[in-house]
This record gives C-alpha cells, sequence and structure tokens, in this order.
C-alpha cells in the first residue's frame, strides 16, 4: 500500500485563506474554507488521504474528544464534525418495552433496594462457637472454630474464645493485604 500524501501544507494554506476570509469579513469565503476543511478531515478519518501519521493524529484527537491543535488556534472545534465511519456505533432507539417486562424489572429493582444499602464483605475468617463439631486434642474439648466465610468451612479450632477471635481478627487482617486492600 502507498503512502498517501500529506495534507499539513494544503491545511496550511487553507487556515491562513481562513484567517484572511474573516479579517475581511467575508462569510461565504469563510463558510467555503471550513467546509473544505471538513470534507478533508471526514477523508483523513476515512484513510482516504493523508499520511498514516496524519490519519493516526486525527482519530486519536477524534477519539478522546481534543480539537487538533492548528485548527482550535483559529477556533475551529473539530468535536462537532461528524464521526469518522466505525469510530462509535450508531445508536439505536430503543425497543418498547411491554408492561408485563416493565414491571418485573421494577421488582427486581426494588428487591434490590439502594445501591446505599450495600454492606462490606464480611472479615475472610471469624471465630464461631461450634462444641457440635466434637474437636478435641489430648482430651480437651476444642469448641472454637475459625471460620472461613467465604469457603463456609472451619480451618482451625481453639478451646479459648479470646485466642480464636484474635487469630480470625489476624488471618482476615492478612488475606486482605494480600488482596491489596487495605484492613
Amino acid at each position: 500500500m502507498t503512502e498517501a500524501k500529506s495534507i499539513a501544507a494544503w491545511r496550511q494554506r487553507m487556515l491562513l485563506r481562513l484567517v484572511e476570509a474573516r479579517r475581511s469579513g467575508d462569510q461565504a469565503q469563510e463558510d467555503k474554507i471550513i467546509g473544505l476543511l471538513i470534507e478533508a478531515h471526514v477523508a483523513l478519518g476515512e484513510r482516504r488521504t493523508g499520511t498514516s501519521e496524519e490519519q493516526r493524529t486525527y482519530l486519536l484527537a477524534r477519539s478522546t474528544g481534543t480539537p487538533l491543535p492548528e485548527l482550535a488556534e483559529v477556533g475551529i472545534d473539530t468535536n462537532g464534525w461528524p464521526a469518522p465511519p466505525g469510530s462509535s456505533p450508531a445508536r439505536a432507539e430503543p425497543l418498547p418495552v411491554s408492561p408485563d417486562t416493565e414491571e418485573r424489572i421494577s421488582h427486581l429493582f426494588a428487591a434490590a433496594g439502594p445501591l446505599g444499602d450495600r454492606h462490606p464483605l464480611p472479615p475472610r475468617y471469624e471465630a464461631r462457637y461450634r462444641p457440635e463439631d466434637g474437636q478435641r486434642y489430648r482430651n480437651y474439648a476444642l469448641p472454637w472454630a475459625i471460620w472461613d466465610t467465604r469457603e463456609n468451612l472451619p480451618v482451625a479450632y481453639h478451646g479459648d474464645q479470646d485466642l480464636a477471635e484474635y487469630q480470625a481478627g489476624q488471618a482476615s487482617e492478612k488475606a486482605e493485604a494480600r488482596r491489596g486492600k487495605p484492613t
């Protein structure tokens, strides 16, 4: 594929003519030049003219909403120009929704409640009193379990509530730190 001819020199000449037309108050000439600039930049966005670098620069400027500097200097904002094809999907008109579907969706949102009611996840590990598990060490009962709340399984047992709560808290802090979240 051959490289297309640069439009930089042509654009510069057009911008100089635009400034002259504005100085002289020639609105018809000004509109004509702006029309030519729009046409050239649409072709640039469609990759029909300009160098590949100019095309990339223009498409990047359009996608980020940044006017081209050389056009912005003379007061032209390219964001109001037609978008290059394929740069954004066409907006489809929404289809009408049946009242039954609307009611079901509304019910789901109502059941979920407002977003502000969301509670943070519980700690990963917590101490639970579980004598029914029957855990013993050297005939000594271990009724306190350190419980993994995500897996819903016990991971260790202790005979002392304070020690079980302390170790569950430490394990939760370390698990959160490993995930990169503050404790």
